[in-house]
């Protein structure tokens, strides 16, 4: 069997133990680069049993060179060390050749937030569209992620019991979010704007201009107009919006089980970083706005 096709059937393995088409891309991705590294190095690059420990150790080196960090080398290397293990536990490998490798040291950076005039200032001047404003509200009050956002159908809100649901999120579990007043107003706004003024194609919760659902390339262009237009000079992406939420809502004492449950984290040590943000940037925020 070549590296190739060694490829293709763990990419198939992993589609028939439920991984999420979002994941399969990541994988595939990072080992298509290794794969393309390894060939401009050896002719036998084809045949995985002539992969060695140097070969794994000569990538990081060049992604080291390439001044990608820590975390994104640690990435790559899991999914190199996840391959070459189906490989060993298919007998297609005699051993694992990454086993040994040791990972790059991950870099401590802590996410980036809004404090309060800065996104207020970003709903504010998302206000005059009703759309992009409910979008902004819901991550701002709900802490989802951006593909999350982008799958939100009208069946996952339940203004009755004031819900929303995510459906298969991150780890392919469900969970549900109460709705505090800002964001049920602005996402009622929205679905009355929804279905009187769009040409409908589909039941996709937020669309395009032309009914059709919204991708993640529109919702980040947005986001990144309304901070432009808000005046804000940090760099801002849209996970700036969930980190935002979680580190208001520890502020706020909201504890970390409940925390760890709303914004759908695996590990409560991913949990407690916004603990610590909460003890850090918004103090900061008291001294810069001190009367």
């Amino acid at each position: 069997m070549t590296t190739t096709q060694s490829l293709e059937l763990f990419l198939k393995a992993l589609e028939g133990q439920n991984f999420s088409p979002k994941t399969l891309r990541a994988y595939g991705d990072d080992l298509t680069q290794f794969l393309c590294f390894v060939e401009k190095t050896r002719v036998d690059w084809d045949s995985p049993t002539r992969f060695a420990r140097a070969d794994i150790e000569g990538f990081m080196q060049y992604l080291a060179a390439q001044r990608r960090s820590g975390v994104t080398r640690v990435r790559k290397l899991a999914a190199i060390r996840k391959f070459f293990t189906f490989l060993e536990e298919n007998k297609i490998l005699a051993a694992n050749p990454a086993n040994a490798v040791k990972g790059a040291r991950r870099e401590e950076k802590e996410p980036n937030i809004l404090f309060k005039e800065q996104y207020k200032a970003l709903l504010y001047e998302a206000s005059d569209n009703i759309r992009d404003y409910a979008i902004i509200q819901t991550f701002l009050q709900t802490g989802i992620r951006l593909s999350e956002l982008v799958n939100l159908h009208v069946e996952d809100l339940d203004f009755e019991h004031r819900i929303l649901t995510v459906r298969q999120g991150k780890g392919k579990k469900d969970r549900q979010i109460p709705l505090v007043d800002e964001a049920v107003k602005a996402l009622r706004n929205y679905l009355r704007y929804r279905n009187t003024e769009l040409i409908l194609d589909d039941d996709t919760f937020f669309l395009a201009k032309n009914g059709t659902s919204m991708n993640v390339s529109t919702v980040k262009y947005l986001v990144a107009k309304y901070v432009k237009k808000a005046g804000i000079r940090k760099k801002v992406s849209v996970h700036t919006l969930r980190h935002t939420f979680g580190a208001h809502k520890a502020d706020k004492h909201m504890s970390l089980a409940t925390l760890q449950e709303m914004m759908g984290h695996k590990k409560k040590e991913t949990t407690l970083k916004y603990i610590h943000l909460a003890k850090t940037n918004l103090r900061t925020e008291m001294a810069q706005t001190a009367l």
